[in-house]
Formats: structure tokens, C-alpha cells, sequence
């Protein structure tokens, strides 16, 4: 057999490698820039997502905040109350203020003071700050010495101490709807104080928007309202977040804002499953890869085999012994023996 088998064998390892090799290779470039785009993709709807949902969250609260301000209006335009706010007569208004905060729902206390400074209050509202005392809130102070109908407050001191008849710490804060009270001839006869307790915003907000692995801010100017050990959380607000994203809307007055860091972990999670399944279907690309390449190489040795095989069952003709001129030397040597 005039063809070497082995010299086919080399090329059918010299087909095969550089086959599935190539593939190996496109398959990993494709994986790359697969979970290149898959992350930031991913990326950008969770950040979209969660971004439309705090705006939403924000314009529910400002939505429920702007309810209640205008049911102190409505209040401040109640006959009964003008008369005793311009009269100090000393008669109760603790009826018409709690008709108020059971017809908004919205509202945890209302008290109303005359311009003299004396209180009302609805039930279960008590030790609440005097006018005086409220003077000692920036906002607040500008409001009573101004001529704005309305102004919200949000604060984390001077606030009533007990709520609900339950005492109720300062640093949870209150939003206060302000209204001014006045008389048949313009003249300001008192105000209208109806306070909103912020958990009433956050219990709205993680109820309807599902903030569930998420830490959650109401923030005004450098402050934020503590409520479901959010205070332990407070570093992120000075800008170490990492392991969340973060979210922020701001109301269109620009009196607060709403700050949300959501955990990253529900993101890497998604992103590892989809990670999983493209790397599953390139091990699954790369064994089709594999027996393709392995299917060529043997192919092309098969056919070479044959045409081998064919060529060496061909007749081919004898070449001449290598020893042809042997007899004539040895008749060479018999005549020079002769003559000898």
C-alpha cells in the first residue's frame, strides 16, 4: 500500500480542531456580548421601573396632602368656627373639628387657634404647641406674620405629644396643613392647623408600589421622617448606596421629596437566571459545535480513504530489478578466469 493512513489521520485532526475551535470561540464572543447587553438592558428597566414607580408614589402623596389642605379650607370657611375665632367665647369646637377628620380620613389631628392664641383641638390630640411655640419653626413663623392663606409644613419638632391619645415621639415628625381663618372683612380671626402623620404617607406608599426590599425616605430640605427603622438606613442618604439602586422624585413645590433605595438583589437574581440559560444553550451550541466538527473531519478522511483505496486496487507496472546488471559482470569475471 503505496499511502501512508496515519498522514490521514493528522488531517483529520487538522480539520476537526481548527472547525470546533472557531466555533468554541464565536460561541464565547457571543456569550460575552450577550451578557454585556443582557445587564445593562436589565439594568436600565429595573431603573425605569422603579423610577415610575416612586414618581407615582410621590403624586399619591401629594395627592393626599393636597386633600387635606383643602378640607382645612373648607373648615376655614365654617360660620361657627369664624364666630368663636373672632369672639374667644370659650365655646367648645371639638365636634366640627372632628367632623372634619372623620369626613377626610386623612387627617390624625386638627387644631384651630384664634388670633389671640387660643386652642381647640379635635379628640385624642393633646399637649399641642402654642402659637408661640410654633414661631420657633422657620416655615411656620413666615406664615403667621404673613399674609399667605395656606402654607404645609413639614417638621420634626414643636409637634403635639400624644396623637390618638398614644404619646408620640418628635422625631417622627408631622406634615401640618396651615389655613388662615378670616373674618367677614378680610381680617385674620385665626388658623387652621390640620396635622397628617407621615406614617400615614409611607403606609400609603409601600401599600400601593410594593416597596418591598426597599428602604424609603420622606426628605425635606436636610431631614427625613424616621418610620420602620429606616434611621438605621440614613448613611445611604449621604450617598453610600451600594447594593441598591436609588430612586428620588421631588414634589413640584419643592417642599420634600421622596427617596427610595431598592435592593439590587432581586436585579442580580434575574440576571443570574438569565445568565444561566445563555450559558446553558451555549454548553448545548458548543456539543452540536463538538460533533459537527468531529462529522466534517471524519467525513473528509472518508473520502480520501476511498479514493486511495481505489488508486492502490489500480494495476501498476513492475519496475526493473535494482540488481539488472549483475550477470554481466559475473560473465566478466568467467572470461578473465578463462584467460588466466
Amino acid at each position: 500500500m503505496w499511502y501512508n493512513r496515519s498522514m490521514f489521520r493528522k488531517l483529520s485532526r487538522n480539520i476537526f480542531l481548527p472547525i470546533f475551535l472557531i466555533s468554541l470561540a464565536l460561541i464565547l464572543f457571543v456569550d460575552v456580548l450577550s451578557a454585556v447587553m443582557i445587564a445593562k438592558t436589565l439594568k436600565s428597566a429595573f431603573v425605569s421601573v422603579g423610577q415610575s414607580r416612586v414618581v407615582r408614589a410621590l403624586d399619591s402623596s401629594e395627592l393626599y396632602i393636597n386633600s387635606v389642605s383643602a378640607s382645612t379650607y373648607n373648615l376655614s370657611q365654617s360660620g361657627i368656627l369664624i364666630r368663636e375665632l373672632e369672639e374667644d367665647g370659650g365655646a367648645s369646637l371639638t365636634s366640627l373639628l372632628d367632623n372634619t377628620c372623620n369626613y377626610s380620613l386623612k387627617m390624625n389631628g386638627v387644631c384651630a387657634y384664634s388670633a389671640g392664641g387660643k386652642v381647640y383641638t379635635s379628640s385624642g390630640i393633646s399637649a399641642v404647641p402654642s402659637l408661640e411655640e410654633l414661631k420657633g419653626c422657620e416655615g411656620i413663623s413666615a406664615f403667621l406674620e404673613g399674609e399667605a392663606d395656606s402654607f404645609i409644613s413639614f417638621r420634626t419638632a414643636h409637634i403635639a405629644d400624644i396623637y390618638a391619645n398614644v404619646s408620640y415621639p418628635d422625631k417622627m415628625g408631622v406634615v401640618t396643613c396651615c389655613q388662615r381663618v378670616r373674618g367677614e372683612g378680610g381680617e385674620t380671626v385665626g388658623y387652621i392647623f390640620a396635622d397628617v402623620l407621615p406614617s400615614n404617607l409611607y403606609d400609603l406608599l409601600l401599600e400601593r408600589e410594593q416597596f418591598g426590599e426597599a428602604e424609603v425616605f420622606i426628605t425635606f430640605g436636610e431631614e427625613y421622617f424616621d418610620y420602620g427603622g429606616n434611621a438605621a438606613h440614613a448613611d445611604l442618604l449621604s450617598g453610600g448606596h451600594s447594593g441598591y439602586f436609588k430612586y428620588e422624585a421631588a414634589a413640584d413645590d419643592g417642599l420634600f421629596s421622596l427617596t427610595v433605595f431598592e435592593s439590587t438583589a432581586p436585579y442580580s437574581r434575574t440576571l443570574a437566571l438569565l445568565i444561566g440559560v445563555l450559558l446553558a444553550v451555549s454548553a448545548v451550541l458548543a456539543v452540536m459545535a463538538f460533533f459537527a466538527a468531529m462529522g466534517t473531519a471524519k467525513s473528509v478522511k472518508k473520502r480520501l480513504d476511498r479514493l486511495a483505496e481505489k488508486m492502490n486496487a489500480q494495476e501498476l507496472p513492475s519496475l526493473p530489478p535494482a540488481d539488472m546488471g549483475g550477470p554481466s559482470s559475473a560473465e566478466g569475471q568467467t572470461e578473465c578466469t578463462d584467460i588466466h
